[in-house]
């Protein structure tokens, strides 16, 4: 059996089948696109990197479209925060919005009042695990503090960047949200 197949039988229904997550990447940094992050209990989050994905294990993954997989990301996203405690400020015109769980972040957002124009931020353990710019659409994922993935359009999937692209965006995810924790702690005081 394949390192990237399942198995499954009828005495075991809720097992969940793996699935590819993206396009081939290059995991074992040999230089080639041909490995696949796979996604092993169904929240759209990669559990492992496969090298060197065969046709023959490719056949037995499902493989999911870009929009079956954003949708599949931002449903783990909106369990995550549900049930949490929400609270909004505004200030100068930006409504700025945070969301708890036992008293640890699950989401934090500002917008611009009059144009709804801003960036929300997901995190899970205390470190950004997504963040939605919503002029745009665009969604940043993920692991570790690491660029994983863009969604631009709900669908279009980028998972290479260029040094620049994965330098701001971490950046983004390291210190983006403090001027939003900030207005909270202040009004603490």
């Amino acid at each position: 059996m394949s390192q990237a197949s399942t198995t499954s039988n009828s005495q075991t229904p809720a097992a969940k089948e793996s699935k590819i997550i993206g396009g081939a990447i290059d995991c074992d940094n040999d230089g080639r696109q041909n490995d696949s992050r796979i996604d092993d209990d169904g929240n759209g989050i990669p559990d492992r990197c496969v090298i060197d994905t065969s046709a023959n294990a490719q056949q037995k993954i499902k493989t999911e479209s870009t929009k079956e997989i954003f949708d599949t990301l931002m449903q783990a996203l909106t369990e995550m925060t549900e049930g949490c405690d929400e609270a909004t400020k505004v200030r100068a015109g930006v409504s700025y919005r945070i969301c708890t769980i036992n008293n640890q972040p699950v989401a934090a957002s500002e917008a611009l009042l009059e144009v709804g124009d801003g960036v929300g931020f997901w995190f899970k353990n205390n470190k950004v695990v997504a963040i939605r710019y919503f002029h745009s659409g665009e969604t940043l994922f993920f692991d570790d503090e690491t660029l994983i993935a863009k969604f631009s359009d709900d669908e279009k999937l980028q998972s290479n960047f260029t040094n620049e692209e994965r330098r701001e965006a971490e950046n983004l995810a390291k210190e983006g949200y403090q001027t939003i924790f900030q207005v909270f702690a202040e009004s603490a005081k």
